[in-house]
């Protein structure tokens, strides 16, 4: 009975556990999902955890940026500000450089200009250089040369024309003997002396030598010879003339001038005794500013004779005024010797009136309706003596 009823209960109790553990293994599924689900909601959230603190930490970082950023735009504006003068400034310097520029840009564009005029000039001077150069090899344009630069010098030095100086002047004893030779210049002196001036210097040796290039030394060497021999024989020439001699009164000197100073120079690199030569013979070899200087120098002479002359004028004048200032004091004395006795006459006149008419007719007086008589002095009518003119007697 038992093993009876149990086998059913055993199955029973089979089919039992049997559910039960169906039951068991769905619930331990279903927990089992439970719990996977809770943990992915756990991730989830911790994800979302981690998310809200990036979040935050980025806010706030963020924030920091916008702090930063808020500071940095006050800086920069700060700067901004401090940098407007300059930003000023520099735009003032910006407009000064253009306008500088603008101004180089012209001065080039002038100095271009004065390059391309300065060029035109110098070609024009080459041509006229040599234009002179072949008018110098002439004698007689040398020698206009020379007369020109005269002239240029006498009116510098204030010599005015046929007053202080002639040029090319002739002398009588000269066109009596016809002799053609005469100086360029006779510069008068004071006291009636005379300065002859010749300009007629030879050159064309040292033309020649000037137009030689580099690499002809010996050339130009033995053209400066000849040029100082040429200077040598037109001195001899010069003191042969014997000017002086023909201009009484004269200092016993020629002036031979030369019209450039590389003409003197030259001779005497050339020959260093011409100068003692020339100064031998009588003849002074003169430049420009040697003439110069002797003409200045005759300006002050004339204006020192001039100055004398006048104060022998004054003088000459002054003694004849005193002349006839004594003359005319003896006419006043002698008219003063008049009035003396004239006024002795006269006081005489009126001591006689006073005591011998006067008198008589005061006693009418009395009678009434007489106009009164004044006294008359005899001693006011005096007449001054005319005192010398010497300053002792007219301070007394």
């Amino acid at each position: 009975m038992v093993d009876f009823l149990s086998v059913p209960v055993l199955a029973a109790m089979l089919a039992f556990a049997a559910g039960l553990t169906a039951g068991l293994g769905m619930s331990l599924h279903k927990i089992r999902d439970a719990e996977r689900a809770r943990d992915r909601l756990r991730d989830k959230l911790e994800e979302a955890r981690l998310e809200a603190v990036g979040a935050a930490a980025r806010a706030e970082r963020l924030a920091e940026e916008n702090d930063g950023l808020i500071e940095r735009a006050g800086a920069d504006a700060e700067i901004l500000r401090a940098l407007a003068p300059l930003s000023r400034q520099l735009e003032q310097m910006g407009q000064s450089v253009q306008g500088l520029r603008e101004a180089h840009a012209a001065q080039r564009a002038q100095i271009r200009e004065q390059l391309a005029g300065a060029q035109r000039t110098q070609e024009r001077l080459r041509e006229e250089t040599g234009a002179l150069r072949a008018a110098l090899s002439s004698t007689s344009a040398r020698g206009f040369w020379g007369e020109a630069e005269l002239q240029r010098l006498v009116e510098a030095a204030g010599m005015m024309p046929h007053v202080d100086f002639e040029v090319q002047k002739t002398t009588a004893a000269m066109s009596s003997r016809g002799d053609a030779s005469r100086p360029d210049m006779v510069v008068h002196l004071p006291g009636g002396a005379h300065l002859a001036v010749d300009a007629k210097a030879p050159a064309s040796a040292l033309l020649e030598a000037s137009r030689l290039g580099h690499g002809k030394e010996a050339e130009q060497a033995e053209l400066m010879a000849r040029h100082a021999a040429a200077l040598r024989r037109h001195a001899n020439a010069l003191a042969k003339r014997d000017y002086p001699a023909r201009f009484p009164g004269s200092p016993p000197y020629t002036v031979m001038f030369l019209p450039a100073e590389s003409i003197l120079a030259a001779a005497l690199d050339a020959d260093a005794t011409l100068l003692d030569s020339c100064l031998a013979l009588g003849i002074i070899p003169a430049t420009p500013s040697t003439l110069l200087a002797v003409l200045k120098s005759t300006v002050a002479m004339w204006a020192t004779a001039k100055a004398s002359e006048e104060s022998e004028r004054i003088v000459e004048l002054g003694q004849e005024m005193t002349a006839r200032l004594a003359v005319v004091a003896k006419h006043l004395a002698a008219v003063g010797r008049g009035l003396s006795a004239s006024v002795a006459a006269y006081n005489r006149t009126v001591g006689s009136l006073e005591k011998r008419v006067l008198t008589t007719v005061r006693q009418f007086e009395s009678l009434g309706d007489v106009p009164p008589i004044e006294e008359i002095d005899a001693d006011s009518a005096q007449v001054r003596d005319l005192i010398a003119l010497h300053p002792e007697e007219a301070a007394s």
